[in-house]
């Protein structure tokens, strides 16, 4: 049933578009012979014509003319080969040679030493498998995994797969992807010479004896050419032949054949499209590798075969007759043999079952000087893929431009994403994007810059009338779609504030300028200062570079000063503290930042904001690309161009940074404050590397520490918690133990300073945090400068304190506070909390308001009847005490007050600094019986003022 209302969408998208003659980009084939290869062939020279800017050929009169005497023939002794390298082209030209000659020789070596790629051939013996190229199963047969591999060669060879069969795997077929257009034409046009040609082969070197001026290039490369093998009966390698017979080397042929065939399967099987085009980048590699083609002949094939694929699929009558019918049959039958063998019933399921997209797929072990790390899963072969794109050459045309989709592309992605309209697909295809300007950029149409391999790995997020896409993530297990609720997730209502300043899909609000101008500056003035940091003994960069690995205990040790800092780093290192360890990973799934993200799709710092995702955004005249300096580590991890398509409101790394501090902080109160502060420069360090925004750190900051909170509240969680706090607290006290530190947690701290001068400590300053972090109260004033960022309010100042239920459950462990009743609790966090109005405030319940760096150092007092008069933050351990019965009262003017608001909460006001607030009047606090009874019905505490 799933089939056919997949098929049934297919043929929705197919109805649509029959009319749209326009859409082909050409005549339709008659439905008399729907079979026949459509006209509408790409004109592949005009693809690639930007190589005339390197290279000036001498143009060949009838190009199938061999007679050698005929000097304009296409033959080595006539025109063959033959041209000049322009003035433009010296330094394309150089790289093109350097890089053939750098993977070939690093093939040569590792062939030599019996290095394999795949555990049986060397990666040169793969490209002398991949010369002989009428095997198609062979080529693509390891990028399909194991499995799913034997269920299509039994496929093929039961003959149960024809209209597949006709499309890639056999040779004689008049409709094979790998016929529909050669590179022929565009080889006698371009008319370049080959890499290995030399005087002692083939009698002429690359200038053919002085007939070309190379304009300094070398005449000969330092090619090693393999010699042929034969295995299994059958001949392999490359006869290096191509200057007799002769076949010019741009484009390259190969490369153009194996992309016609992988793509096209990819186009059949999109589950595994990453895999699939990831091993036609492979293919053409592999003719780098054997020292017959340069990387721009490869760039020119991976071009050709991509507006060729793209040209059947948008002719609507080979579409409807061949192409889709071969998708349905290749589908079902995978299916239906994956559901027999109980690997799903689906082919997304079996594939993801099988490991076919992940570890057990696509692999190899090969690296040269472009393709530096082996193909392990489907992220790796991404990398390789993209890295391939562009071989290493440098931007020659310009930055930066908009994305530049073909019209005929988005076709392309039709059986990925069957419900998405051909606009939408295109959106995917430009937020797949590589920058503009490498080589060969400027007439190809964009096929140089869609990112395929990134394409069909596409998790795309639908508003929820679908008309508007909100995200796109690469690097998903299968490509998929999902309609985002308007109710949202309890993350994405906290944040609704954001609605505010920007509209997804449209951009930003005339409110939301304002603010949005601060979160600009802000985020281009903390970068830029961090950046001026780097390689000095206070590099931050360096710091946000090791925050970006998520590894909490990398972040966290040095909250709890050098001596138990590193007591705590070893335990968990050592896996000595399992149970901690186990709770602080439940805690990293308290919240979840995927929804909201998708729903607020707001663009990075750093990349073209204007055209983002494929759609074009009205900034209200803030910047399109804000002045960020990348981070050198993070960038050459590919963390810039991995984001770039992500939401970046709210962060995820600063989610992540703030579910384990206030987890860690919830079982280890006593380091409360520095542990909270120490996750907040986490936050500010995603600032650091120009990858987020202050808003994303607000962002980030509500939706971690309203996650631990509101898992707390679960008996199971608690215990869990408990467990964990007697396992970390027994681990520390018998290091500081052995260490004769102290026999208890308390006497170690006080010995060592590490919640007073001898503690968690950063002299990195900003226009946030203005000071170094030295001591407790540093620390709290680092804190609290974060919980704004500086922003002018947006709301009203001095509202009532409000105080989410849940969060009195942070303060669980707090020896000192556990005398104190939840109302009471809740009326000490109302004392420190910040003030009302900034920016997300009015929609976070009270979560941005809540400031727990102080909380964790509070002094309570109260007054003979238990009311709370007064906290003071910043002291070296939490503690509650009465106020004095002969001195001065602390507390203010008191009276019952239990006058609810709208939503049923009772209220008070608070400073943040100890105080109940107060407009010009002596201010009302509560009761705390009354608080008692209000907390006991389960209500939220807000202290409200009289006025």
């Amino acid at each position: 049933m799933r089939k056919q209302i997949k098929r049934a969408a297919l043929s929705t998208v197919v109805t649509g578009m029959v009319a749209a003659v326009a859409l082909a980009g050409g005549v339709t084939a008659s439905a008399a012979d729907a079979t026949a290869f459509p006209t509408n062939t790409p004109d592949i020279t005009s693809l690639l014509s930007e190589f005339y800017q390197w290279w000036t050929p001498k143009k060949i009169a009838d190009p199938n003319n061999k007679n050698p005497q005929d000097p304009s023939s296409n033959t080595a002794q006539g025109s063959a080969f033959r041209g000049n390298v322009t003035d433009a082209g010296v330094s394309v030209l150089n790289q093109n040679d350097d890089t053939v000659v750098a993977i070939n020789n690093k093939a040569a070596q590792d062939d030599k030493n019996g290095v394999k790629a795949d555990g049986t051939h060397t990666q040169a013996q793969r490209a002398g498998i991949d010369a002989v190229d009428n095997d198609a199963y062979r080529e693509f047969s390891d990028a399909l995994g194991g499995t799913i591999a034997g269920f299509v060669k039994e496929g093929l060879d039961s003959g149960a797969l024809p209209k597949t069969n006709a499309l890639v795997f056999d040779n004689s077929s008049k409709t094979a992807f790998s016929k529909f257009v050669g590179t022929g034409t565009a080889k006698t046009d371009f008319n370049y010479p080959r890499p290995y040609t030399s005087k002692n082969d083939e009698g002429w070197d690359r200038t053919f004896n002085g007939a070309n001026d190379l304009k300094g290039l070398q005449a000969e490369l330092n090619i090693v050419r393999f010699p042929m093998f034969t295995e299994n009966g059958t001949q392999f390698g490359d006869d290096y032949t191509d200057v007799s017979e002769p076949s010019q080397a741009f484009p390259s042929g190969h490369t153009t054949k194996a992309y016609n065939r992988g793509l096209g399967l990819a186009t059949l099987l999109p589950e595994l499209g990453t895999e699939l085009v990831t091993r036609s980048s492979e293919a053409g590699n592999n003719r780098v590798v054997l020292g017959v083609h340069y990387p721009l002949d490869v760039i020119g094939g991976r071009i050709s075969a991509s507006a060729d694929v793209a040209a059947l699929w948008s002719d609507a009558n080979y579409r409807q007759n061949v192409l889709l019918p071969a998708h349905d049959e290749l589908e079902n039958y995978i299916a239906s043999r994956c559901k027999a063998a109980n690997l799903g019933d689906t082919v997304a399921a079996c594939v993801a079952n099988t490991g076919a997209n992940d570890k057990n797929g696509y692999k190899n072990s090969f690296t040269d000087a472009v393709s530096t790390k082996p193909v392990t899963d489907r992220a790796s072969a991404i990398d390789a893929y993209t890295a391939r794109m562009t071989y290493g050459f440098e931007q020659i045309g310009q930055k930066g431009q908009a994305p530049k989709v073909p019209d005929n592309a988005g076709n392309l992605l039709i059986t990925a994403f069957p419900t998405l309209t051909d606009a939408q697909r295109k959106q995917i295809l430009a937020a797949s994007e590589i920058d503009s300007g490498y080589p060969l950029d400027s007439t190809s149409e964009g096929y140089q810059r869609i990112n395929l391999a990134k394409a069909f790995s596409a998790k795309v997020t639908l508003s929820e009338d679908k008309s508007t896409i909100l995200g796109i993530t690469f690097g998903n297990s299968a490509p998929s779609v999902k309609v985002v609720s308007s109710s949202g997730d309890a993350v994405t209502n906290l944040l609704s504030d954001f609605r505010k300043y920007w509209t997804p899909g449209v951009g930003v609000t005339d409110e939301g300028k304002s603010v949005l101008q601060h979160d600009d500056e802000l985020t281009e003035e903390i970068n830029q200062d961090a950046a001026k940091t780097a390689g000095t003994a206070n590099d931050q960069t360096a710091r946000a570079y090791s925050d970006s690995k998520m590894d909490s205990t990398l972040t966290l040790y040095d909250a709890l000063g050098p001596v138990i800092g590193k007591y705590y780093k070893e335990g968990m290192d050592q896996g000595k503290l399992a149970k901690t360890s186990r709770y602080l990973k439940d805690m990293d799934e308290s919240a979840n930042t995927g929804t909201a993200k998708n729903t607020y799709s707001h663009p990075r710092p750093y990349v073209d904001r204007v055209n983002y995702n494929g759609t074009t955004l009205d900034l209200k005249g803030l910047k399109a690309t804000l002045n960020i300096t990348k981070t050198p580590a993070y960038q050459s991890d590919g963390e810039y161009d991995g984001l770039a398509a992500s939401g970046s409101f709210p962060s995820g790394h600063t989610t992540f940074a703030f579910t384990q501090g206030a987890g860690l902080a919830s079982i280890l109160p006593e380091f409360g404050t520095e542990i909270m502060t120490r996750v907040s420069e986490a936050g500010n360090n995603r600032i650091v590397l120009g990858v987020h925004y202050p808003l994303d750190i607000l962002g980030g900051h509500i939706a971690g520490q309203y996650g631990v909170a509101t898992a707390l509240g679960n008996q199971n969680v608690k215990n869990e918690a408990s467990q964990a706090r007697s396992e970390l607290v027994g681990y520390l006290t018998d290091r500081c133990k052995a260490d004769g530190n102290g026999d208890t947690l308390d006497k170690c701290i006080a010995k060592t300073g590490a919640t007073t001068t001898n503690g968690y400590k950063n002299s990195f300053t900003d226009a946030v945090s203005t000071k170094p972090v030295t001591d407790r109260a540093s620390a709290i004033d680092a804190y609290k400068a974060r919980m704004t960022y500086g922003f002018a309010r947006t709301g009203e100042k001095g509202q009532a304190a409000v105080v989410p239920d849940a969060a009195v459950n942070l303060l669980d462990n707090v020896d000192a506070f556990k005398s104190l009743t939840t109302a009471q609790k809740k009326q000490v966090l109302a004392m420190t909390e910040g003030d009302s109005g900034y920016p997300l405030d009015a929609s976070s319940q009270g979560w941005a308001r809540i400031d727990l760096a102080a909380v964790y150092s509070a002094k309570v007092i109260l007054d003979s009847k238990g009311n709370v008069v007064s906290v003071k933050p910043g002291q070296a351990t939490a503690s509650v005490t009465e106020a004095s019965s002969s001195g001065p009262s602390n507390k203010p003017n008191a009276q019952p007050n239990n006058k609810t608001s709208g939503n049923a909460t009772a209220s008070s006001a608070g400073n943040g600094d100890g105080t109940l607030s107060k407009t010009g009047s002596d201010i009302v606090a509560i009761a705390i019986a009354a608080m008692v009874m209000l907390a006991g019905a389960g209500a939220t505490i807000v202290l409200k003022r009289r006025g």
